[in-house]
């Protein structure tokens, strides 16, 4: 059955392949030099060093910047091993690259096969690290008969995706039970990856390894974004189409009341700035896009570059957890909790549920209308002492879900 499942994937993966590639070059120039970038190492085609034959050989796979974010405090405690690291997206290898103790990086090969299994040879790893969703079948199944031990970390299903993985058990089942042992995050994931394996003895909850970062680490001044101290800045992070419409009639609103009020725009696809400098035009509004900013007066600023939302945050006085207004599933809010900033979501959270629950308990707000987040905005602006009340609360609950980190390192070094 799953050889049979295996051949079926590959042929629908390989049918799929050129209407795929079609569609990123008519996507536009950012999607092709996201695509192209490494091209190679996309097909197979490694330039691995030679490996310490004497050391075990760890390969972490993770997707984007964010998972790649993640793994960064794992890679110390597992030093004495040839560790390697593969991403999907080009921010997460560019990441990845600058960090200490890895023996080799790449973008991991499209999942055919031929070319995972033509890597799996090459490095003969004896532990697979996936990250979170990472359920690639060709890479699962090649990596198990080479004998490799599969572990997931960080394992999730949102709530969002569970239905489609109940409803396609039949196919992810017989590659999920190739895996060797399944960390999640909460209890939510641990019933999930359990109904869909049959095998409460290889899941277990470990938390979040999100958590254990030193997010504030990366800082940045007013200043530095030409702005002045005394500016009031709403941040909104990873928006995604449909959010930014509101939050530009909102912040107009709210800019009559708070004339030193900024708004920053940090959209989840960098491909879409030129829509929302259309929207902030049509808003009468002055902006300057981050990777070009000036000393000139300016009411928004669009980040249009990879990686600085975290810095961002540090100067914030509230923020938007975007793609939560919208039916999106929301996006990761643990790094503005971890500034101590006032964080504000909408009802669609379902891929962060537990992180967005834990911040609704101690502090965050949930708006379910326009009206909602402009009434809770002004709130806040007008509050201080509320605004770094809130936002102790946030870090609280940060620092209280620490500790993943160690308790996934244990498992891992009992399967090397």
């Amino acid at each position: 059955m799953l050889n049979i499942l295996l051949v079926f994937y590959n042929c629908l993966l390989l049918i799929f392949l050129v209407p795929i590639l079609l569609a990123i070059v008519l996507a536009g120039k950012k999607n092709r030099q996201e695509f192209f970038y490494c091209i190679k190492e996309r097909l197979s085609q490694w330039n691995i060093p030679q490996l310490d034959k004497t050391k075990k050989t760890v390969w972490i796979h993770c997707a984007s910047l964010g998972e790649a974010k993640a793994v960064e405090p794992m890679i110390p405690h597992l030093q004495g091993n040839n560790i390697i690291v593969s991403t999907i997206t080009k921010s997460a290898r560019e990441y990845v690259a600058k960090i200490k103790g890895i023996s080799y990086f790449a973008l991991a090969p499209v999942d055919v096969y031929p070319f995972i299994s033509s890597i799996l040879k090459k490095i003969k790893p004896d532990v697979l690290i996936l990250i979170e969703t990472e359920f690639w079948p060709s890479m699962i199944t090649c990596a198990n008969k080479l004998g490799t031990k599969i572990i997931t970390v960080n394992g999730r299903i949102s709530k969002g995706a569970y239905p489609y993985y109940r409803l396609t058990k039949f196919f992810w089942k017989p590659f999920l039970t190739l895996i060797d042992y399944i960390s999640v995050r909460n209890e939510h994931d641990y019933k999930r990856f359990v109904s869909l394996t049959d095998n409460k003895d290889k899941v277990g909850i470990t938390g979040n390894i999100k958590y254990d970062r030193d997010f504030t680490s990366e800082t940045i001044t007013k200043g530095d974004l030409f702005l002045a101290d005394n500016d009031l800045i709403l941040t909104a992070g990873s928006t995604r189409e449909g959010e930014e419409a509101i939050l530009l009639k909102i912040f107009v609103q709210l800019k009559n009341i708070f004339t030193n009020l900024k708004l920053i725009i940090a959209p989840r696809h960098i491909a879409r700035v030129n829509k929302i400098s259309s929207l902030i035009k049509k808003n009468n509004l002055s902006f300057e896009l981050f990777s070009k900013l000036t000393d000139k007066k300016k009411d928004v600023i669009i980040i249009d570059v990879f990686g600085k939302l975290q810095t961002i945050y540090s100067i914030s006085d509230i923020v938007f957890i975007g793609g939560s207004m919208v039916n999106k599933g929301g996006q990761n809010p643990i790094e503005a909790a971890a500034y101590s900033k006032p964080i504000i979501f909408g009802k669609y959270m379902y891929n962060f549920e537990n992180e967005s629950a834990s911040l609704k308990d101690n502090g965050a707000f949930e708006i379910n209308t326009k009206e909602e987040f402009y009434e809770t905005a002004i709130k806040l602006l007008n509050d201080k002492e509320l605004r770094q009340e809130t936002g102790k609360k946030a870090l609280e609950v940060v620092k209280s879900q620490k500790g993943a980190i160690e308790k996934n390192i244990k498992i891992i070094k009992e399967y090397l």
